[in-house]
């Protein structure tokens, strides 16, 4: 999950930077500037009396975001740093304002994708005009609750960083469901192809994500072959894609599906105490890496940092 995590600190702390620069930024006094802006004031002023509730809500969030963006930069100031959930706090009215950009430019790239997708079903399984009508209004109901999920974390006012991270994370997996409609759409022979073909898209996805996970334990502990077998069939089992009927080679005990901590748990047993000091000599010094680059740029690391990774390692 670490690729989401610069990007939306970077977008936080852009919008976070624009509170504090708007607030610090005063015209001089009698300037046509500050008569200009007590203008527009008073305009405001009125304009707000005709406004909704929901408008006077709105204001009160500007008014909490510029005062907890005061309090983040005296956390800032005094060494402490910066909690990300608070930043993510007094950003929310902002992100919630750019959400309709935010989502459009994400479902430019998305519609993109889904025609290809729809192409591709097209031909591979012969859809006929009816079939393929209804595949592509089931894509933009996927689009369009995809789009509400990110809106949904930033409008929720108990919603925290690791919600908007999953969000981002769950952005990717777009399709999810898509079997169930297919299936219902297919028949005979071209229904068989098609799941012989997602159920080898998922193994090749399942062996990849294994495989990447076996790498950088062995760069770690230095795995022999013997142990690099168990972990691999450990891994293959934790991951999102996989599903016990795979045939997966040379998998032939237990081919239950393992959540995280099920994984690390196998993964420990594997291991010999001198790998499992390695390995966490490598968490510690990794967890010490983190508050560094964190502290850099004025963060404190949050206690459950571990959530926001895919791996324990």
């Amino acid at each position: 999950m670490r690729q989401y995590i610069g990007i939306l600190i970077g977008a936080l702390l852009g919008a976070l930077g624009a509170i504090l620069f708007g607030q610090s930024l005063r015209p001089d006094p009698g300037s046509v500037q500050e008569r200009a802006e007590h203008a527009e004031h008073q305009l405001r002023v009125a304009e707000a009396q005709l406004r909704s509730l929901q408008g006077g809500r709105i204001r009160a969030d500007r008014q909490r975001s510029a005062e907890g963006a005061r309090d983040i930069l005296e956390d800032i100031r005094e060494g402490r740093g910066a909690d990300l959930d608070d930043i993510f706090a007094v950003t929310k009215p902002w992100l919630n304002d750019l959400s309709p950009v935010i989502n459009l430019m994400r479902s430019k790239e998305e519609k993109e994708q889904f025609a290809r997708l729809a192409g591709d079903y097209t031909r591979k399984y012969d859809l006929n005009e009816s079939q393929q009508k209804q595949l592509r209004q089931w894509l933009d109901d996927r689009a369009t609750e995809n789009a509400e999920r990110f809106v949904n974390v930033v409008a929720n006012d108990s919603s925290t960083m690791y919600d908007l991270i999953l969000a981002g994370k769950e952005a990717e997996q777009n399709i999810e469901g898509i079997d169930q409609f297919m299936e219902q759409q297919l028949t005979g022979e071209t229904l068989v192809a098609f799941r012989a073909d997602r159920l080898q898209e998922k193994i090749d996805s399942v062996e990849g994500e294994a495989n990447g996970r076996l790498n950088n334990l062995d760069s770690i502990v230095n795995l022999d072959a013997s142990q690099e077998d168990q972990l691999f069939f450990a891994m293959a089992r934790s991951s999102e894609d996989y599903i016990p009927s795979m045939d997966i080679e040379g998998m032939d005990d237990d081919r239950s599906a393992l959540d995280r901590e099920g994984r690390n748990v196998a993964i420990e047993s594997i291991l010999t105490s001198e790998q499992q000091e390695l390995l966490e000599s490598h968490r510690q010094n990794r967890r010490q890496n983190a508050e560094e680059e964190m502290r850099a740029i004025g963060l404190r690391l949050p206690e459950n940092w571990q959530q926001f990774e895919d791996d324990d390692w």
